[in-house]
């Protein structure tokens, strides 16, 4: 874990104002990670999908959220609890609408700090063809300062302070995809990562872009972390990007797992 600080968030400031984050340069914010367990008997590595149970306050809701992504499966097992069955990267199954492209409070395209972080991308990219790897790496190097200082910053600010947790990585991944005239938008969910050794959850945000008629996860934030595979598992998305997005960050928070259980893969 002593590599992973950088990447991961308590779901920032704006949404947990009431905890209290602790991290330094070893370590994860202990709210950021969530309570995981493998089955008895499960051994590492595993399989490209696996299963567990998830103990949510509002499993109802999270399973009826989960229904729009094809790789991941929830049926329910009790009042608080769902079995989840999930591939590594499952995909949101609806199609673009117009906010996916817009320019809104949070992802401000029309910033001068928005821009210019866009032409430096242009001018590093202008003779490769175009693919979604190219923009996690830029976004990966141009964010500098990896930190959890921050609350929820909208684009032009990380583009201007190059500073941020997974949040603000996703921000502005979004906002560079929608520059480029693709449709993206931040979710908010958990990552399960394996390692050689263990397997760890945190609360995460990713962006999806849609590109090639399909939506695709690209997290910048993650782009270097050294692994041997991460499950995405969606929360929700970032469905409110004007000046009150700080509510939809906290109605996030119901989406959330409180624990996973009996983690196995799956045949």
């Amino acid at each position: 874990m002593r590599f992973l600080s950088r990447f991961f968030v308590g779901l920032s400031l704006t949404i947990a104002s009431a905890f209290t984050l602790t991290v330094n340069a070893q370590s994860v914010p202990s709210m950021a990670e969530i309570g995981i367990e493998l089955a008895k008997g499960q051994a590492l590595p595993l399989s490209k999908q696996i299963n567990f149970e998830l103990v949510s306050s509002n499993a109802i809701k999270l399973a009826a959220n989960l229904a729009n992504w094809q790789g991941v499966t929830a049926e329910q097992v009790g009042d608080n609890r769902l079995s989840i069955t999930l591939s590594p990267m499952p995909r949101f199954t609806k199609p673009v609408i117009e906010r996916h492209s817009a320019d809104s409070f949070v992802i401000d395209l029309s910033e001068a700090s928005t821009k210019a972080f866009v032409a430096s991308y242009q001018q590093e990219y202008a003779q490769a063809p175009f693919a979604l790897e190219n923009l996690k790496a830029f976004v990966d190097g141009y964010i500098t300062y990896p930190s959890y200082i921050h609350g929820f910053n909208i684009a032009s600010v990380v583009a201007s302070q190059r500073s941020g947790d997974c949040t603000e990585y996703a921000v502005l991944t979004a906002a560079l995809a929608r520059s480029l005239g693709m449709s993206a938008k931040v979710i908010i969910g958990t990552v399960i990562v394996e390692q050689d050794d263990n397997v760890n959850a945190f609360g995460h945000a990713w962006t999806e872009i849609w590109h090639n008629d399909q939506w695709h996860i690209v997290d910048s934030a993650l782009y270097r972390l050294e692994a041997t595979q991460h499950f995405y598992l969606p929360g929700s998305e970032l469905d409110n990007e004007g000046p009150g997005y700080g509510m939809g960050l906290i109605n996030a928070l119901v989406f959330m797992p409180e624990q996973l259980h009996s983690l196995r893969s799956m045949p």
